[in-house]
């Protein structure tokens, strides 16, 4: 790293930086001489020096009835430094909520590939919800590359789970009747009504889409499109239950 890459690290303009190399290799100077030395236009050296003037990193000085240009030490660039230092850890609290700030903004990953699904269930089970919503495919109980085991470890980290799925499924034949054991509460709607081929779940700040016969998965990270799909869902889910309540009404009345 040369001298002037030192000094635009420490936070000179490259002008700066070959003017200040300049005053301090000629010591007591005209700003005329420095501009030379630098290979700068004079009328450009004059800006540049009144900029290192008002950072204290170069003074003028009498010589006779002449004003001269004198760089300061060295040293003055560790205090520089030292500055800087402060007035970051000064403003570090208002820089850290900017950067928290930012997390608002929406993160999307892509998983493609045979572990595409299982990603997004690995995903879950790390992020330990205490609720994850599902909009349930079929198309779960035929996938060679998701882990059997899935809800039972679920289960096991206490994670409850609302799923919505069609009549005919293997939701309504078998899992339905587990929803106790499985710390599940599930809803079958009519196969016409309701028969996805995307799966999605809706747990903490994340929604995810799992597309079993593109073998891709998408998780949005962001808390507002999380809240919105979870109004939703809870929306379907009240619809769901008056399509069930109607169901059983109707063959009441029979």
């Amino acid at each position: 790293m040369t001298h002037e890459q030192l000094l635009q690290k420490v936070g000179f303009s490259q002008n700066e930086a070959k003017v200040y190399l300049a005053a301090l290799e000629m010591g007591v100077a005209a700003p005329q001489g420095i501009a030379m030395k630098a290979g700068l236009q004079r009328t450009t050296t004059y800006s540049v020096l009144k900029s290192l003037v008002d950072q204290g990193v170069v003074g003028k000085v009498k010589v006779g009835k002449k004003t001269r240009i004198k760089a300061e030490p060295p040293q003055k660039l560790l205090g520089m430094v030292e500055e800087l230092r402060g007035e970051i850890q000064k403003r570090l609290p208002e820089l850290e909520a900017t950067f928290n700030a930012s997390e608002v903004k929406p993160k999307i990953t892509f998983y493609e590939g045979k572990q595409a699904i299982q990603n997004v269930y690995d995903d879950t089970l790390r992020e330990k919800p205490e609720e994850i919503l599902e909009w349930n495919t079929d198309a779960y109980f035929d996938a060679k590359n998701v882990d059997p085991t899935y809800i039972a470890k679920r289960m096991k980290l206490n994670i409850k789970a609302k799923r919505i799925a069609g009549s005919g499924s293997r939701w309504d034949i078998k899992h339905k009747n587990y929803d106790q054991s499985e710390l599940s509460e599930t809803l079958i709607v009519p196969r016409d009504v309701f028969w996805p081929g995307v799966e999605v779940n809706i747990y903490k700040n994340k929604v995810a889409f799992l597309s079993y016969t593109d073998h891709l998965s998408v998780i949005i990270e962001s808390k507002a499109i999380a809240d919105c799909m979870r109004q939703a869902y809870h929306l379907s889910w009240i619809g769901a239950r008056e399509l069930v309540k109607g169901a059983k009404e109707g063959s009441l009345n029979k």
